[in-house]
């Protein structure tokens, strides 16, 4: 997408007034189906009908799940399922995909977007290599069915307005298996993939909702130039050293600007405060592994020179 073009489109549409959760995932799955599969194109007009925090971060979670599996039913909703009882990492993924890889059995815990999903993509195990390592297959698997038990959280695990439940599979039939490992080319890029999204989101719904609350003219023109720099990172593969360097210095300033941003933008408009809080903390959950490809990309760099 061309920043003009983007820039147009944030200036042209106004500022939405329906903050139901239930209503914005409606909208999904008719009115927005019908967009470019282009999950930048996703991204941006989910942001411009998003009018709380929860409705964008729902935006950048489904447009984040659009860029792994592109071929995601237009209409679906989605939901991405890996951490288990004991976290996120790959010797803790414990669901098994059958031999005959036709149903998978176990337990997901934090299935953000499962309760209305139409489609669930669920890591699985395979078994143990030789050398101890668990091997993973990403599953795509069809919701509702029989065969999946929905558990509901309780308040104390419960995080923001989005849709979220545990899941218990029971022998339940898999739609496809992807062909590759799992954790490289959907669990470990994901997470870094759903930052960018989401923030980008948050600011092209900021900066639209600032026109409308006035916000100060100087905070709008960081937010601009915040959304371009974040629209060339999403655009790109955010593998290569330049454009790992690139979505250090996107993330970094985006960060350091939600500080900047309360001040000036709930000043402005009191009732709009409590639909929308940026997540100030959610750019830090893992910044150890973003810290860690900064350094790689650095390294490559001056290795190269």
């Amino acid at each position: 997408m061309q920043v003009v073009e983007l820039f147009e489109l944030i200036q042209d549409h106004p500022h939405p007034s329906d903050t139901d959760i239930a209503a914005f995932i409606d909208l999904l799955r008719t009115e927005l189906a019908a967009l470019p599969a282009d999950p930048v194109v996703r991204l941006v007009h989910g942001a411009l009908h998003a009018a709380s925090q929860a409705t964008v971060g729902i935006a950048g979670h489904q447009a984040a799940v659009r860029r792994l599996f592109p071929n995601t039913a237009a209409d679906a909703i989605t939901a991405f399922c890996v951490s288990e009882a004991r976290g996120p990492h790959p010797r803790y993924i414990e669901t098994q995909l059958a031999a005959d890889t036709q149903t998978i059995t176990g337990k997901k815990m934090w299935g953000t977007m499962a309760p209305p999903a139409s489609t669930l993509y669920v890591a699985a195990s395979t078994g143990v290599d030789a050398q101890g390592n668990n091997q993973l297959v990403m599953t795509a698997i069809d919701s509702p069915q029989a065969n999946i038990t929905q558990v509901p959280l309780p308040k104390e695990r419960q995080a923001g307005d989005m849709p979220i439940c545990d899941l218990e599979f029971a022998a339940t039939p898999v739609a496809e298996v992807f062909a590759g490992d799992a954790y490289n080319a959907y669990i470990k890029p994901f997470r870094l993939i759903e930052d960018v999204f989401s923030t980008l989101a948050t600011q092209i719904a900021l900066y639209r909702l600032g026109a409308a609350s006035g916000l100060e003219q100087a905070q709008r023109e960081d937010l601009l130039g915040l959304i371009v720099q974040g629209l060339a990172v999403a655009e790109g593969t955010m593998q290569t050293p330049a454009e790992i360097l690139l979505l250090t210095s996107y993330l970094r300033a985006s960060q350091a600007h939600w500080g900047l941003l309360a001040g000036g933008w709930y000043k402005a408009d009191p009732r709009l405060f409590k639909h929308w809080q940026p997540q100030r903390m959610i750019l830090t959950v893992a910044a150890r592994a973003r810290e860690q490809r900064r350094i790689n990309a650095w390294s490559t760099l001056d290795q190269a020179d």
